[in-house]
């Protein structure tokens, strides 16, 4: 089961939750495919278009997003020892910074 949750304002797409359940069989969870897609329709992107390739300052001018994960599953997006948010920096050309609950 996947929920999308859009939140407009003044016509403008403020927020989107999306939560779903894990699959682990599976390559990529519904959930992260879904923030992939919400993604590339905010910018422009095609569907074909950022599939593992690193556009740097060639392809969307700027672009930030905020991620809230729980506290309790940050270590599966930072990996052991910051190993997957380098893993993500390397292959997409990304500036991925951890804030504590303070600075959200």
């Amino acid at each position: 089961m996947l929920s999308v949750l859009l939140k407009v304002v003044d016509n403008l797409l403020e927020k989107v939750l999306i939560s779903g359940r894990e699959e682990p069989e599976a390559p990529l969870s519904p959930a992260m495919d879904a923030v992939i897609r919400v993604f590339k329709r905010v910018t422009g992107l095609s569907e074909s278009e950022g599939d593992g390739k690193a556009y740097g300052a060639a392809g969307v001018a700027f672009c930030s997003i905020r991620l809230l994960v729980a506290s309790t599953q940050a270590i599966n997006l930072i990996g052991k020892q910051g190993s997957l948010i380098k893993s993500i920096q390397e292959s997409t050309g990304a500036s991925v910074r951890v804030l504590s609950g303070g600075m959200l």
